[in-house]
């Protein structure tokens, strides 16, 4: 987080985390489950061929695509397990992160700046972290 003070008025920019890894659409789920083992993320932001944000890919959604074997992730895109929650814009809320993870039932969102330039991911665990840091 950038500010030293987090308080509830604080902005989703302040909890945005370097570097972001996207991984296309149209790649294999084998791909993507080796991209997220070398980075050892488990949310990746998905993008389509003009790289606009198209969805979030998380671990479980690939450990639920079973069987887990080469082959058969190989044959499987990302886009046939993302899911698709919107964006969040920089300047939202964590109270509004928290409220769309809860209503579209995910962990992650991708966050963009006013351009639609995808910027980063908020996760339920970085919105723990955010809320477990203010004080009072």
């Amino acid at each position: 987080m950038t500010e030293l003070h987090p308080t509830v008025n604080s902005r989703i920019s302040d909890l945005v985390r370097e570097p972001l890894i996207t991984v296309e659409a149209e790649q294999s789920l084998w791909d993507a489950w080796q991209l997220m083992f070398l980075s050892g993320l488990r949310h990746l932001a998905v993008v389509d061929d003009s790289r606009r944000c198209v969805g979030v890919l998380t671990d479980r959604s690939i450990l639920t695509d079973l069987p887990l074997t080469e082959a058969h992730l190989a044959r499987r895109h990302v886009r046939e397990v993302m899911s698709s929650p919107g964006v969040l814009a920089m300047t939202d809320t964590p109270r509004r992160a928290a409220k769309a993870m809860v209503h579209f039932a995910v962990e992650a969102i991708p966050l963009v700046e006013e351009s639609g330039r995808l910027r980063g991911l908020v996760t339920a665990g970085d919105l723990v972290r955010f809320w477990a840091s203010i004080e009072g």
